[in-house]
C-alpha cells in the first residue's frame, strides 16, 4: 500500500456498501442520524450524483460522495481510512472531485469540522474558502 496511484480509483457499485459504511465509521464520518443509507446514496445518482471510491485489495480505503443540486455540486464523505492518511489519497480524491466539477462548470460546496486542520488545508489547496458569516444548520428529524 504505496504509491496513491497504485490504488484503483473507481466509481461506486452497491456491493461496495459494506465496506465503504466500515470506512465511514473507522473514519469517524458514519452516523445513522446522518442518513447514510444505500438508498440515500441511489437517491443521488438519480439527481446526478457520484460517488468515487479508492480501493485497494477489494477493501475500501477512501471515498469523495458528490452530490448534485442542480445550482451547484457539494461533496459530502471525503475520507480515508485513518492508518492510510498522510499518503496522499486524500490528494488524489479531491483532484477526482475537483474534476467533475470542472467537467460540469459547476460550483463544489462543502461542510468540515473546525477541528479538522489537515482536511481544512487539503480543501485550501484545491480553492475552497470559508465563507464568513456564515453558520451551517441542519433539521435530522424527518417527521
Amino acid at each position: 500500500m504505496g504509491d496513491p496511484e497504485s490504488y484503483l480509483l473507481r466509481d461506486f457499485a452497491e456491493e461496495d456498501f459494506g465496506s465503504l459504511s466500515e470506512l465511514w465509521a473507522a473514519a469517524g464520518i458514519g452516523n445513522p442520524a446522518r442518513g447514510d443509507s444505500l438508498e440515500s446514496v441511489r437517491r443521488t445518482f438519480s439527481m446526478g450524483g457520484r460517488l468515487l471510491v479508492l480501493e485497494s485489495g477489494g477493501r475500501i480505503v477512501g471515498s469523495a460522495w458528490i452530490s448534485d443540486d442542480g445550482r451547484r455540486l457539494y461533496l459530502h464523505h471525503m475520507a480515508v481510512r485513518p492508518e492510510l492518511q498522510g499518503r496522499g489519497l486524500g490528494k488524489r480524491l479531491m483532484e477526482a472531485a475537483v474534476s467533475v466539477a470542472r467537467e460540469r462548470g459547476m460550483q463544489m460546496k462543502l461542510e468540515v469540522s473546525e477541528a479538522n486542520a489537515g482536511a481544512i488545508a487539503l480543501y485550501r489547496k484545491y480553492g475552497f474558502e470559508t465563507l464568513e458569516g456564515y453558520r451551517t444548520m441542519i433539521r435530522r428529524r424527518t417527521d
